[in-house]
């Protein structure tokens, strides 16, 4: 496959998209929350990384359709509501290659933080979403029509943190492919 990969929710500290870059994939990236596209920039002139991260609206790809051989959105879908994780799903499924792969996760209804999103946090400002969205085992299943389903896994997290206090966290991850 094509080593070219697109990254929905690029930004951060320590955006994965490096790791790729280290690989020799043509990487891009996108990231609608400005603190997280700035950290990401840093990062890059930081590290002598040209990751190609941009500010844009994962629910509107700003790219071509079939642009990418890999698209992927890791820890941070479930900041949206459910219609607009639908749409994007359309979206990454639009920008793939024929035969693509697509990697997303998202959260469990077992995870247990259900507190909702700051008033003035970019998921309810940007998003217009008050929680994180939560899955059924089988819920998501419905948004790969267009996709064959490669693995489906469920992880569930509990571990010790620094300061003593406990993670507990559910996710349920897809590696999919573009009929």
């Amino acid at each position: 496959m094509e080593k070219s990969i697109l990254d929905c929710g690029a930004g951060g500290t320590n955006p994965p998209l490096s790791l790729f870059y280290q690989h020799g994939f043509a990487i891009f990236g996108i990231e609608i929350q400005e603190n997280a596209l700035a950290e990401a920039r840093l990062f890059c002139r930081e590290n002598k990384m040209p990751l190609n991260i941009i500010r844009g609206d994962m629910r509107m790809i700003p790219f071509a359709d079939e642009t990418f051989g890999f698209a992927y959105s890791y820890n941070a879908i479930f900041f949206m509501t459910k219609p607009d994780i639908k749409t994007v799903i359309g979206e990454m499924e639009r920008v793939l290659k024929p035969h693509g792969l697509c990697f997303v996760n998202f959260k469990s209804v077992d995870d247990p933080d259900d507190r909702a999103f700051c008033e003035t946090g970019f998921a309810r400002r940007l998003l217009n979403s008050e929680r994180f969205s939560k899955f059924e085992d089988e819920e998501a299943d419905s948004y790969f029509g267009d996709f064959e389903i490669l693995r489906k896994e469920k992880r569930l997290i509990d571990k010790k943190l620094e300061n003593r206090d406990r993670l507990k966290q559910a996710f349920i991850d897809y590696i999919a492919r573009k009929k």
